[in-house]
């Protein structure tokens, strides 16, 4: 992180401290400094590389337990004394009632909560929590009688992305992305180190006004990757438009909004890297959907939170959660990928323009067993061109709208045979 001299603020100042205090160097795990770079009247926080960039949350114990690692047993069975039980739900219930008591009031909405906990092998009693409930009430006159539906959320922190990731691709991971400002991450490009600073903060802000619509957001990348793998560059963003609404919600995110950002990009860098943990959550996210039927806040957050899940890119761009790539110049641009819903809005127009039915077809499941066949666009395409003489012209979700019903059935049963069969033969 790198600033002018001249615009640091007291909120500014007071972020990096922080940054300083809670993180280590991203590349070789020292800590961070603040210093000041005289050449460049600017001010940064770094370990003493100053040709090292990013940084990853300095692990505490509890932390390190939960991503696979080692530690002390006496240190391991105090931490785990204070999780979540497993094998008695009313205890459960209780110590979750004493830690969110504005959430946890009734047993049956908290026996969903830990069942979804248990689904997703994440603990909301462990420090840092893995998953927070927030409550959503609903209130409506049925028949002159005022009627109350409460639903519970959960949000799972950024601690519980990395934890289920960590845990359920043991042999894959080597660890959580370095974060770092977009800026800091434009100059470690090699097409742009002999740029000057003023043409690095021109492009980062052209790519923030291309992204999100704002050319002053909060803006961070998480760079990270598999075992064997390449690194993976995924942003995150807080604009300011997000800041009134926290503000006026008094929530966190207000205080710490370049946290917030950092945040955000962790999260869609573990969908992205570690699919596993997106196919976890689709069922799941549509159950809750369900429940939150007639709280319409409930819904609200979960689109917001889970319904962009990030789909593999497709030929036919809808716009929706952005990818960083590199670009002819060499500085980052983005490519638009689609969200279940656009690609839905996508779906009905192309089946109107071309007479055909929609079909029963759900976007994110769809792109999920490709990827878990390790299909294209282009062999599906084929498929389908094979089995029911369809035209391929243009991008799979150009070629299913053409496509009726009852083939469509047929298509999804022949990709789960597949997937059930590739399963059976790795078990």
């Amino acid at each position: 992180m790198e600033v002018n001299r001249e615009a640091v603020t007291e909120e500014k100042w007071a972020e990096m401290k922080q940054i300083s205090k809670n993180n280590v160097c991203g590349e070789c795990g020292g800590d961070l400094h603040i210093h000041t770079v005289p050449e460049e009247a600017t001010i940064r926080i770094g370990c003493h590389n100053r040709e090292h960039h990013g940084f990853i949350e300095r692990l505490t114990y509890t932390q390190a337990l939960r991503r696979g690692e080692e530690i002390h047993p006496s240190i391991r069975d105090n931490i785990e004394r204070k999780m979540i039980p497993k094998d008695d739900l009313a205890r459960a219930f209780n110590l979750l009632a004493l830690r969110y008591p504005m959430a946890i009031k009734d047993p049956p909405t908290a026996a969903l909560f830990i069942m979804d906990c248990a689904r997703l092998d994440i603990d909301p009693l462990i420090s840092p929590a893995e998953a927070v409930p927030i409550p959503f009430r609903s209130r409506h006159i049925i028949d002159g009688v005022e009627k109350v539906k409460v639903t519970i959320q959960m949000i799972i922190t950024q601690d519980g992305w990395l934890s289920m990731a960590a845990r359920g691709c043991q042999d894959d991971w080597v660890g959580p992305p370095r974060t770092m400002r977009l800026e800091e991450y434009l100059t470690t490009l090699p097409e742009n180190k002999k740029r000057p600073r003023e043409e690095i903060l021109q492009i980062a802000q052209e790519i923030k006004e291309s992204d999100c619509l704002d050319g002053k957001a909060w803006y961070y990348v998480a760079v990270g990757r598999r075992r064997n793998g390449d690194d993976t560059v995924v942003p995150g963003w807080f604009t300011h438009k997000d800041m009134e609404k926290a503000k006026s919600g008094r929530l966190p995110a207000s205080e710490q909004p370049g946290n917030q950002a950092a945040t955000r990009a962790i999260k869609k860098w573990v969908r992205k890297v570690f699919p596993e943990c997106r196919q976890r959550m689709i069922a799941l996210t549509a159950e809750w959907y369900e429940r939150a039927e007639g709280i319409q806040e409930a819904q609200k957050y979960i689109d917001a939170e889970y319904a962009f899940i990030s789909l593999p890119e497709t030929e036919k761009k809808f716009g929706g959660v952005a990818e960083e790539k590199k670009g002819e110049r060499g500085k980052a641009t983005t490519t638009n990928l689609s969200s279940a819903k656009q690609v839905n809005k996508s779906l009905g127009e192309s089946a109107a323009e071309t007479g055909g039915e929609i079909p029963i077809i759900e976007p994110i499941w769809l792109e999920e067993t490709l990827l878990a066949l390790k299909w294209s666009h282009e062999t599906a395409g084929s498929w389908l061109e094979t089995q029911f003489n369809v035209d391929t012209q243009g991008g799979l979700w150009e070629i299913i709208p053409r496509i009726s019903r009852e083939q469509a059935k047929k298509f999804c049963q022949m990709l789960e045979k597949k997937l059930a069969d590739m399963q059976g033969a790795l078990s």
